[in-house]
């Protein structure tokens, strides 16, 4: 167990984000796991180069902060442009990379919805960063979650991002998400992946993540584009379930470590199945009851992987 928790997860934030983004998600995944959650954009702001910026730019500057904290190895979390990096690392590295998680993910910056999103997101950035900022609450938040703030709320919210905000750079990374093409390199991945959706994204809508990387498993959250904000719990549970299941994925090869990662499987799925009960008894009349079905499902999906590696062992 020590090993596992000395194996990092690696957090890597989308187009607008920042490290703390994930702070959240980080208190529910520290109590197990290390986390490293670079931020590549302060990194990018700091250089002085008027090159454009690349995916591969952006992906040296997450693999750069993981070496510096003396890691060779880890479980990679990438959330919307984040995805697009992670999979670039997780090609580019596989000797690095264990297992994938992609949240809220896109392939290409050159379809035409997106490429229409991100245009009117320069445009409105240097314009007008209220109607950018309100564009972003809109589309990044599902509607239940946005409701339950009131102007006064909301207008603070505005305030306090448009302040805080380190605008310069943004620009530099938007125009990578209308670049970006991670296409080629998501063909080649191996690591085991999950995709995270979420039900109400209207930035990077479920069905531009549901096939980023061939066999893949998948699961949707309750939520708008920012997960993070809406559902870390979820999120946190998702992401270390996926990654326990990966800890004996180097021995399935004999049946002995078939059997042995089948009762993990077995294992979890009990856990998932009573997670899952707990959540809907305790908040069944709340959105938590998705929370519960979400358990259930990953429980009967881990019980069919256990039962389909002993068929395939011995068949």
């Amino acid at each position: 167990m020590s090993g596992e928790k000395d194996l990092p997860i690696v957090l890597v934030h989308g187009t607008m984000g920042k490290s703390e983004d994930w702070s959240r998600v980080v208190e529910e995944l520290s109590s197990s796991r290390s986390v490293i959650r670079p931020n590549y954009i302060d990194r990018v702001a700091g250089t002085n180069s008027t090159n454009e910026l690349a995916i591969k730019d952006l992906a040296d500057e997450v693999i750069a902060a993981v070496t510096a904290e003396g890691k060779q190895r880890f479980d990679l979390v990438g959330g919307s442009l984040g995805a697009a990096i992670a999979i670039y690392i997780a090609a580019e590295y596989p000797e690095m990379v264990r297992s994938l998680v992609l949240v809220s993910g896109f392939s290409h910056g050159s379809d035409p919805r997106m490429n229409l999103q991100f245009k009117l997101w320069l445009r409105l950035l240097s314009t007008d960063k209220v109607a950018f900022t309100k564009l972003l609450l809109v589309s990044g938040l599902s509607p239940g979650f946005l409701s339950a703030f009131d102007e006064r709320t909301i207008n603070g919210i505005i305030e306090s991002f448009i302040a805080s905000t380190n605008w310069r750079p943004i620009d530099q990374v938007i125009r990578v998400d209308l670049s970006v093409d991670v296409r080629e390199y998501a063909a080649r991945i191996k690591a085991p992946t999950l995709l995270i959706t979420a039900k109400h994204d209207q930035i990077v809508p479920p069905a531009y993540s549901e096939n980023l990387v061939p066999d893949s498993k998948n699961i949707e959250l309750n939520s708008g584009h920012l997960i993070f904000l809406e559902k870390p719990v979820e999120l946190a549970s998702a992401i270390l379930s996926f990654c326990l299941l990966q800890q004996d994925y180097p021995i399935v090869n004999e049946l002995a470590s078939c059997q042995v990662l089948g009762r993990a499987f077995r294992r979890h799925a009990q856990d998932a199945s009573a997670f899952g009960h707990i959540a809907s008894a305790r908040h069944g009349d709340g959105n938590l009851t998705y929370t519960g079905r979400e358990h259930r499902s990953f429980g009967t999906w881990c019980r069919r992987q256990s039962n389909n590696l002993l068929v395939q062992k011995l068949s």
